[in-house]
């Protein structure tokens, strides 16, 4: 039985490692996007947290933020096993924003996994007695969630539950309507949040959102990762993690090798232990080469995916131009200024045209040229539109001007991805193994899109979700203050 839990254990061991292992490689392996950049499919996105609405109030700590759990242990022993066990826990999936210089991406946190701060652990004795009932705190959890998230939740039929309390000695139902501090036994509370203006770390696959116009992030799809943590602490933990589980998924192979010759031979064979160490070594290898060749046809497909957005949106851009010209040569066409306006923008080169995949050394140079051109036409009806005051505040070209200050952000967003991709791309083919595969992942042209950065624009405010109602929080031992509604 001893020999089977270990052969149990090693295995398991072994699955987390390698699971750790393609976590670290993903993280190391895709590159950072804005959020202004954020596309569908799977994103890494550094920035700032943001309420949706107006910010939460953690319960224990009374501390704004834009996400906190609440956990309830009780200190149980049994002969010389003791420990704390989990009594009720509960997180708020109220979303929340990821902000950064060039706009905000809504983040459902329902089902992903949080990295959130430890900002309370206490005791529940005299000296920290909060007056909250269990009943309370999973009410406090709704607070925040909009009309989406709230129907999710209410499908749990424990928040319908009204509060009980224990009538007597022999009364065995859950005690919801006393103060937890009330409740029998050694008990602790734990609180961990995510506080406004928080630096977050995002790792997941974005979506169209459902309720308005946008991507976000939610953990209903995939595996998403939301944490305070950097880039670089998450793939350290994750790369110490797939370490120490490989080295214990050796460890128990061997002791599982080495019991199986006692028990067929009488004696321990160390040629058993060791064969089973090297043929997992050898798997080992053979997975990591796998692995590696894997990585580079991943991150290929992320360049061309940033190419395919750089030539929709240098698209998007040409086909404004001929309006713009339009509009310009509308107010004045037969001033100087204008006429050379209207030159220059006639003469701004179209975009290539790549097809499918990743581009070539000259649609490269092209879409550079393309893009300085754009640009230039763009400062240069700026600075006409000054000399003509209704030019200036033309609904027709201000419109004009903001759809092509969009298609311009989107532009610097995906050649900043783009360029990522393809520097990610050559590091791993210069270090072994990556380098074994070179010759089976082509790449037509290692050149960078180089332009001068966009000029900063201020997306307009996203649509926010309808919010929910505030659930009621009042009741037996009702807090001193509610929580904000939304």
């Amino acid at each position: 039985m001893a020999l089977f839990i270990c052969l149990v254990l090693a295995v398991i061991a072994g699955g987390v490692s390698l699971s750790s292992w393609r976590k670290k490689w993903a993280i190391d392996d895709t590159p950072t996007s804005t959020c202004r950049g954020v596309f569908v499919g799977r994103n890494e996105v550094v920035g700032r947290s943001a309420p949706l609405y107006e910010p939460l109030r953690t319960p224990f700590t009374q501390t704004p933020a834009v996400w906190f759990s609440w956990e309830l242990e009780q200190y149980k022993k049994q002969g010389d096993d003791h420990s704390w066990v989990t009594i009720e826990k509960r997180s708020t999936c109220a979303p929340f924003w990821i902000v950064d210089d060039t706009g905000r991406v809504l983040i459902r946190p329902r089902r992903a996994e949080m990295g959130a701060d430890q900002s309370l652990q206490e005791r529940l004795d005299g000296g920290f007695a909060p007056p909250y009932s269990r009943w309370q705190l999973r009410q406090w959890v709704l607070v925040g969630e909009d009309v989406t998230e709230r129907q999710l939740s209410l499908a749990d039929a424990s928040f319908h539950e009204p509060p009980q309390q224990r009538s007597g000695l022999f009364d065995f139902k859950q005690d919801t309507g006393s103060p937890i501090s009330a409740l029998s036994g050694r008990n602790r509370v734990t609180e961990r949040m995510i506080p406004v203006d928080a630096p977050l770390y995002l790792f997941g696959t974005a979506r169209p959102r459902v309720d308005g116009p946008g991507l976000e992030f939610t953990g209903d799809d995939e595996h998403l990762l939301v944490t305070t943590k950097s880039e670089a602490q998450v793939a350290k933990s994750a790369g110490l993690a797939a370490g120490g589980l490989g080295l214990v998924c050796l460890v128990l192979s061997a002791i599982f090798a080495g019991g199986i010759s006692n028990t067929i031979t009488d004696e321990i064979k160390w040629g058993w232990v060791v064969g089973v160490v090297v043929a997992e070594l050898a798997i080992l290898l053979l997975l990591v080469l796998q692995r590696n060749y894997n990585r580079q046809v991943e991150v290929k497909e992320q360049a061309a995916k940033a190419w395919s957005l750089i030539d929709v949106s240098l698209q998007r851009r040409a086909e404004l131009i001929p309006k713009l010209v339009a509009v310009v040569e509308g107010y004045g066409s037969h001033e100087r200024q204008v006429q050379e306006l209207v030159a220059q923008l006639r003469a701004v080169p179209a975009p290539p045209t790549s097809g499918q995949g990743l581009p070539d050394d000259a649609t490269i140079t092209g879409a550079e040229a393309a893009d300085r051109g754009q640009r230039a036409a763009a400062r240069s009806a700026v600075a006409v539109a000054e000399a003509y005051p209704d030019l200036k505040a033309s609904e027709v070209y201000l419109d004009l001007q903001h759809r092509y200050t969009d298609a311009e952000e989107a532009v610097a967003s995906a050649r900043r991805f783009y360029n990522d991709a393809i520097e990610v791309l050559r590091n791993r083919r210069a270090q072994f193994p990556g380098n074994l595969f070179a010759r089976f992942v082509r790449v037509p042209s290692w050149q960078l899109f180089e332009a001068d950065e966009a000029a900063a624009y201020v997306p307009p405010v996203a649509i926010a979700p309808q919010a929910a109602p505030a659930p009621a929080v009042d009741g037996p031992t009702a807090p001193p203050s509610s929580p904000p509604s939304s």
